[in-house]
């Protein structure tokens, strides 16, 4: 009787893992430069240069990051 729950347990377990192992993973490192230089440009162009007060917060919030130094109670 143990014998046929491993040996279903193990059948499943491979089931379910053999798709997600051969799911398609996309490039993180490529689309994260160039998002970050995007909206480095959008930063530049909306007149917020490097070291100007919310320039790095508009870059994160522009690449969907939270803001780095702020809780939530402020």
């Amino acid at each position: 009787m143990r014998m046929v729950a491993l040996a279903i347990g193990g059948a499943l377990l491979i089931a379910v893992s053999a798709p997600v192992s051969a799911a398609k993973k996309k490039p993180v490192a490529a689309s994260r430069v160039d998002t970050y230089e995007a909206c480095e440009t959008k930063a530049l162009g909306l007149g917020l240069p490097h070291g100007q007060a919310g320039h790095n917060e508009y870059v994160r919030e522009c690449m969907g990051q939270r803001p780095r130094g702020r809780t939530s109670g402020q």
